[in-house]
């Protein structure tokens, strides 16, 4: 069996939605999910029939009015504004903030209503589980979807979402829940101790506790490279750059393709050391030296990397190595930086 494991952490979960895209184009059937956090919701979304849906669900559902942030605040921050209207705006619901204890839950209950089918959720073949904490003897909860009665199951999620910023607000049997990510932030072991051979974990940075699992199990690790952004970012434009982000990389992940920041079609080892041969040993050394590599592979990507970031070129693409190297020396042959050198002196022919 296959499982995935979502990780909590509050908006960058939006780079969840764009990993799962990538499982399904590589046609990888997930036999359970389990998240904590926001990764409880997207798992529950996965295994209801949604998951094709979750990028659309994140674009489309205003993150900001899900945390209680008024429409002017909202506003404000897609202009990207620092002006006196949105100071206003954010010192407003600030002061809301506080006078009401915490954030008000109904954005996420509407977002929940709205989009989860609970019924679908139960019958479906894929599993489901997830993760939250008893407030009153700090008791993790560990729980898959047939372990929780169907009329509770959505006040679980709330329940495995329930950061301190909340209001504080009896969710089920009359207690007071914590967020999953004081026990578990990336419930792997919960997938692995249910019978799991292959475990997906995507990562997103949560804060909260990452428990120890085993080193031999069969645990594959997705992870963005570059920043989610912060656990309550609310600009819209950072979450579709992570929906993206999220997709690319778990193209890298399950197709075997090379890079690290960008992603590049495959070539082996040798094809990079045939690249290299022109180079001085003391000009590759300096570039070796810098990046700290430890083959000709290695090194020349990082090198490209370097230069597509410096030249603000789009991650979101899968590129020719070849391609790549002639567009730096047909358009940056005068930028005197020993990183461009380098790469200007790699060679395809004699």
């Amino acid at each position: 069996m296959i499982g995935l494991a979502l990780e909590g952490g509050g908006v960058r979960g939006s780079y969840q939605a764009g990993a799962y895209l990538a499982f399904l184009e590589c046609n990888i059937k997930i036999d359970g999910v389990c998240g904590t956090s926001i990764g409880a919701l997207n798992g529950a979304l996965i295994a209801s029939g949604r998951g094709l849906d979750l990028p659309s669900i994140w674009r489309n559902n205003s993150m900001a009015t899900l945390f209680g942030f008024s429409k002017e605040y909202v506003e404000a921050v897609k202009a990207n504004k620092v002006n006196f209207k949105y100071l206003k705006s954010l010192f407003l619901n600030i002061v809301r903030i506080l006078a009401n204890k915490g954030i008000e839950l109904d954005g996420l209950k509407k977002l929940i209503d709205k989009e989860l089918d609970v019924d679908a959720l139960m019958n479906s073949n894929i599993d489901f589980g997830l993760v939250t904490v008893r407030l009153k003897d700090f008791k993790p909860l560990c729980l898959f979807k047939n372990e929780i009665e169907k009329d509770k199951l959505k006040d679980y999620i709330i329940a495995s979402s329930f950061l301190p910023i909340f209001k504080m607000e009896k969710l089920i049997d009359d207690e007071y829940y914590l967020d999953g990510g004081f026990y578990d932030v990336g419930p792997v072991n919960m997938l692995l101790d249910h019978g799991y051979q292959k475990v997906y974990l995507i990562k997103i940075h949560g804060i909260g506790i990452h428990r120890k699992y085993n080193p031999n199990a069969d645990v594959i690790v997705i992870e963005p490279k570059r920043s989610l952004g912060g656990v309550l970012d609310l600009d819209p434009k950072r979450i579709d750059e992570n929906i993206k982000m999220g997709y690319y990389d778990t193209l890298r992940v399950l197709k075997n393709l090379d890079g690290y920041q960008y992603v590049f079609q495959v070539k082996d080892k040798k094809y990079y050391e045939w690249l290299n041969r022109k180079v001085s040993k003391s000009e590759y050394r300096r570039v070796k030296h810098f990046f700290n590599t430890e083959n000709d592979k290695d090194t020349i990507i990082k090198a490209l990397e370097y230069i597509m970031e410096k030249e603000q070129m789009n991650y979101y693409q899968i590129y020719d190595v070849k391609k790549v190297i002639k567009k730096i020396k047909k358009e940056y042959k005068k930028k005197d930086h020993f990183i461009y050198n380098y790469v200007r002196k790699l060679r395809f022919f004699f």
